[in-house]
């Protein structure tokens, strides 16, 4: 009977929760953003720009094509919870076009709703297939936009507060609901001889999928702002800014990202960078990563992310051709 009583009030929890926000970070995917803390949307020059901002298409190369593949994750010990995310991104283009497919995976283990001595387990897959097109206005602004298809898989659950780690790790197993929605994400560019301004809005409709126990988790509209200037031959610094802010059952996100990346000799490059959340609880992330080019216009990039306790740590690995 204690079984019955005990799972019928965590059951009642769930459905007292309505809404929560989806735990995928502006950061999910993108192995060259990472590694330069995140700042980003004003440099996109290749085929990451499907993801980061789709305007960055027409300031690229002839043809681009990435294939992307990052982990994050946040210690669970940290008293309000803690989150796993991973990302994997395929996508090709060219200044007119691009083509994308991105799979972003996030958990979330909160104590907020959750009961004494329980954490609430929010899960959510989603698979975005997106078109990207392009507009010239003027001599110097792009406008692009990337239609969308994502298909998302939802699931909630409530767990034991001692079992933390265990649960980010299973989080696999509790199936979900899974349902397709229409999204968008829109991208300015405009280029200046020494520096460059990009805005992204990234899930425009924000969608909301709906678990089996009946809440819905959404994928918050995100708006973030970007300028990067050329120091010196090869070498580029960006500042990024959130121009809105998240509200998630880890506490609200509104970061500043500063970053920098630049060559060092014909074959290798390299990047540096850090991230902070200036609202809610503290999250530094500083992070470093480079380039090798294994032949012609192969390139093999790789990041890692640490920081503090709240801040997603992590690494990332992708293979890029420009062309």
């Amino acid at each position: 009977m204690r079984y019955y009583v005990r799972h019928t009030a965590r059951a009642l929890v769930l459905l007292g929760c309505a809404t929560t926000a989806g735990a995928q970070t502006f950061e999910a995917v993108g192995t060259r953003a990472a590694g330069m803390g995140g700042a980003f949307v004003a440099v996109a020059d290749d085929a990451s720009a499907a993801y980061w901002n789709p305007a960055g298409f027409a300031a690229g190369n002839i043809f681009s094509i990435v294939v992307d593949r990052g982990t994050s994750k946040s210690d669970p010990t940290v008293p309000e919870g803690a989150r796993k995310a991973s990302g994997f991104l395929f996508a090709m283009g060219m200044p007119a076009l691009g083509l994308s497919y991105y799979q972003l995976r996030s958990t979330v283990v909160a104590t907020s709703g959750a009961g004494a001595g329980s954490v609430r387990l929010d899960t959510l897959v989603t698979r975005h297939t997106g078109a990207t097109v392009l507009q010239s206005v003027g001599h110097r602004l792009t406008v692009g936009g990337t239609a969308k298809l994502v298909n998302g898989t939802a699931a909630s659950a409530v767990g034991s507060d001692a079992a933390r780690e265990t649960l980010l790790d299973s989080a696999t197993e509790l199936g979900g609901r899974q349902s397709t929605k229409f999204d968008a994400d829109i991208g300015l560019m405009t280029a200046g001889p020494f520096f460059k301004l990009g805005l992204t809005i990234r899930n425009v409709t924000s969608p909301d999928f709906e678990t089996p126990e009946g809440d819905a988790i959404t994928l918050p509209r995100q708006a973030r702002a970007g300028i990067a200037c050329l120091l010196a031959q090869g070498w580029v610094v960006d500042a990024d800014f959130d121009l809105s802010t998240t509200h998630g059952s880890l506490g609200d996100e509104r970061n500043i990202a500063v970053g920098t990346e630049g060559h060092l000799g014909r074959k290798t490059m390299v990047r540096a960078g850090l991230r902070w959340n200036t609202t809610g609880p503290s999250r530094t992330a500083p992070a470093a990563g480079g380039s090798y080019r294994l032949l012609g216009s192969l390139f093999v990039d790789g990041q890692v992310t640490g920081g503090s306790a709240r801040a997603d740590r992590g690494w990332g690995i992708s293979a890029r051709f420009v062309y």
